[in-house]
């Protein structure tokens, strides 16, 4: 997310570098039911290391900032997780 932004409505996404600004909307619309109301994207270079004597390059990627009509209610079902307190309850009892 931007640093600027303490937005509840704005979201970041990692897509594929071909992927245009309509074409997330679109996606974001129909797929998951969100009202788009603007995007930002920029087109990130993916990293470099050596290992040895090999450059090894991870694939390039395009970011998306999305910022909603409305605060959205993401279904626990699609972005399952579990807050850190459960995770230390759970690792007590064992």
């Amino acid at each position: 997310m931007p640093a600027s932004s303490n937005n509840a409505r704005d979201i970041a996404l990692k897509t594929i570098p071909s992927a245009s600004k309509t074409e997330i909307k679109r996606v974001l619309q129909s797929v998951y039911g969100f009202e788009v109301e603007k995007v930002r994207t920029l087109n990130m270079q993916g990293k470099k290391k050596h290992r040895g004597r090999v450059l090894v390059a991870k694939p390039n990627y395009k970011k998306a900032y999305v910022t909603l009509k409305d605060s959205p209610t993401i279904p626990p079902v699609l972005f399952p997780f579990r807050s850190m307190e459960d995770e230390s309850k759970s690792v007590k009892k064992q």
